[in-house]
């Protein structure tokens, strides 16, 4: 069987500020600067990141997950994260957020968030990736 029908299925993922859970109602999030860019003023330029991911998986169980940050000009990772997401049971769509931290992009350019899974034991596989742009003021 393929590894990429043994690990979740990434249904969606937002590149946002920051995520934070509703006090007044579970399962209900908050999403703060949603972005497909950003904007710096002097290089290298440090920004927050968090990512908010709606995840399904066939399978309950534990997988690891990574989120990479890829410079693509030069193909260099800029930030790496490691996760855990644990499905309760079989067919489970799971909201989840992974709070990146400071990332410092070194230069203006395209940028790509990556996102892996892999099962326990096995190989990983990407899951997800999605364009980011950082631009400058100066352009």
């Amino acid at each position: 069987m393929a590894i990429a029908a043994v690990t979740p299925r990434v249904r969606a993922f937002v590149v946002c500020d920051d995520v934070s859970v509703s006090t007044i109602e579970d399962g209900v999030f908050n999403l703060e600067g949603v972005r497909q860019h950003l904007f710096g003023e002097v290089f290298p330029w440090r920004a927050a990141m968090s990512l908010f991911f709606l995840l399904s998986n066939p399978r309950k169980g534990k997988y690891s997950g990574k989120v990479l940050i890829v410079n693509d000009r030069n193909d260099r990772s800029i930030r790496y994260v490691k996760f855990l997401v644990t499905f309760q049971e079989n067919n489970q769509l799971l909201p989840l957020y992974v709070a990146i931290g400071d990332c410092i992009f070194p230069e203006p350019g395209h940028y790509t968030f990556e996102v892996y899974f892999s099962p326990p034991g096995g190989e990983e596989t990407l899951k997800g990736e999605q364009p980011f742009y950082v631009l400058s003021h100066e352009e």
